[in-house]
């Protein structure tokens, strides 16, 4: 009787895949697939010995190093210890979380010690090579595009405190979701122009730019207001771009972000008081738009005098004070005709009567 020449199991794995996530962790996939067994409607399981079994070329540190990729890249989600430590490996293909009821004590103890290596992101996090490769090649969103998107994420995240296990899969998802919201606006991601263009005066952003700005929440006049700043500090940075609407989203989106986060938290309404201050986020927002601190602070005075004046009630007199300073940086600007001043030659050359005597400003507030 003959022998077989291929007397084991054999492996099968796809080329393609092997090409876009690597070969090791594409082997790993197909055993994954492969050896799933039911434990819930939310997760499969495969036994420690069966992966063993399957492939014994690897190490336990070569097993546990190639699942640990495939989770960064977030194509498998695990709900057990690292490999090596269980009997059996839990997982899903899809991220869902399981109820208490039909998780074990050893599921529960996990996800309680696994919360202990969330961490903030760095302000320099960078994504790495094989994050960047499966964003292109499995994605198939332009490398160019996730990297416009580093900025805003990390900006994101670092304003509203997030913990995370690993942030090269928060990025996947962030480029992702992003990625089809502006897809849905071709005019605008595609290019504004078939040339490099410097800015102009008289710029405005696309109607599409403004439909994806008010549908991530941001208010119109906060978008408007943000028009006047954002041509001025181009101009005088006097560089070429062909994607001026994809930076002004990015611009309004960076700005709305902190002002989110960082001052537009209801409280109780309360009355102007004498020696009022903004806060120091506010300064913080303004330097992002490019109005530095003594442009604003020449606005507090008439600000307090008028609201103190009038009696109202406000839950947040610092989100108003920000949209009072940004609102009449635009104003000066469009009356300038948006020539390149700078915020401290306006104040120089603006008089506190002048600004006390224009008082448009709060009947938009």
């Amino acid at each position: 009787m003959a022998h077989s020449l291929i007397p084991e199991r054999m492996l099968v794995v796809s080329p393609s895949l092997a090409a876009t996530i690597g070969l090791e962790e594409a082997l790993m996939l197909h055993a994954l697939n492969d050896g799933k067994q039911p434990h819930d409607e939310n997760w499969s399981f495969i036994n420690k010995g069966t992966l063993r079994d399957w492939l014994p070329f690897w190490q336990d540190a070569d097993i546990k190093r190639i699942l640990k990729s495939l989770s960064d890249k977030g194509i498998v989600h695990f709900n057990s210890p690292p490999f090596g430590q269980s009997e059996q490996l839990f997982y899903s293909f899809e991220e869902k979380a399981p109820s208490d009821s039909k998780r074990s004590r050893n599921e529960q103890a996990f996800e309680q010690a696994k919360q202990q290596y969330k961490q903030a992101i760095h302000p320099d996090w960078r994504p790495d090579t094989e994050t960047l490769k499966y964003i292109e090649q499995t994605l198939g969103i332009p490398k160019r595009y996730a990297q416009s998107q580093l900025q805003d994420f990390v900006f994101h995240y670092q304003s509203q405190g997030t913990l995370a296990t690993s942030w090269s899969t928060m990025f996947i998802r962030w480029v992702n979701k992003r990625f089809k919201e502006d897809q849905a606006h071709p005019a605008v991601f595609q290019g504004d122009a078939q040339r490099k263009q410097a800015m102009w005066d008289s710029w405005q952003p696309q109607a599409a730019t403004l439909d994806i700005l008010q549908k991530a929440g941001v208010e119109p006049s906060f978008i408007q207001d943000c028009v006047s700043e954002f041509v001025l500090f181009w101009m005088e940075k006097g560089e070429a771009h062909d994607t001026w609407n994809t930076k002004f989203v990015a611009w309004v989106r960076r700005q709305w972000a902190r002002f989110s986060a960082s001052l537009a938290h209801p409280s109780d309404p309360v009355p102007m008081q004498d020696g009022w201050e903004p806060a120091v986020e506010v300064y913080e927002i303004l330097e992002m738009a490019n109005i530095d601190r003594q442009f604003a602070q020449s606005l507090i005075k008439e600000f307090v005098l008028y609201w103190r004046d009038s009696n109202q009630l406000h839950t947040s007199w610092n989100s108003k004070f920000l949209q009072h300073a940004k609102h009449i940086w635009s104003k000066r600007l469009n009356g300038q005709g948006n020539s390149a001043t700078s915020q401290r030659d306006h104040t120089a050359n603006t008089s506190i009567a002048d600004r006390v005597q224009d008082l448009s400003w709060a009947n938009d507030l």
